[in-house]
């Protein structure tokens, strides 16, 4: 609530407001434009806790992916294998850690 901030800080919260208000489009702003007394921080919150969100549920379909990987068959098997290596090695934070040689060959075997 902008009436318990600092005094000082009013100036600079409306000012983020009206930044974040001129930067933003579609569900963001729909998001922010709802907000009272055009609390800038109250905005940078909200907008932040979306974008986690957001990002929470991309990270969560990468590491489905990852486990469940399209190899093929053939030709082509080679490569997707190594792109599917690699792509483990990237996205190892995703998944906690590197997976072991067992999960791997578990998830290989699997398709």
């Amino acid at each position: 609530n902008i009436v318990h901030m600092p005094s000082e800080y009013a100036p600079l919260s409306r000012f983020l407001f009206a930044s974040l208000i001129s930067l933003v489009e579609r569900v963001p702003l729909e998001l922010i434009s709802s907000i009272g007394e055009h609390n800038g921080f109250e905005a940078w919150r909200r907008l932040c806790a979306d974008q986690r969100r957001r990002l929470e549920k991309n990270q969560l379909q990468r590491v489905e992916g990852l486990l469940n990987p399209e190899f093929g068959t053939g030709v082509g098997f080679r490569a997707k294998w190594l792109a599917w290596e690699r792509q483990l090695e990237m996205q190892g934070a995703a998944l906690g850690g590197a997976l072991s040689d067992t999960v791997k060959i578990a998830v290989v075997r699997r398709k």
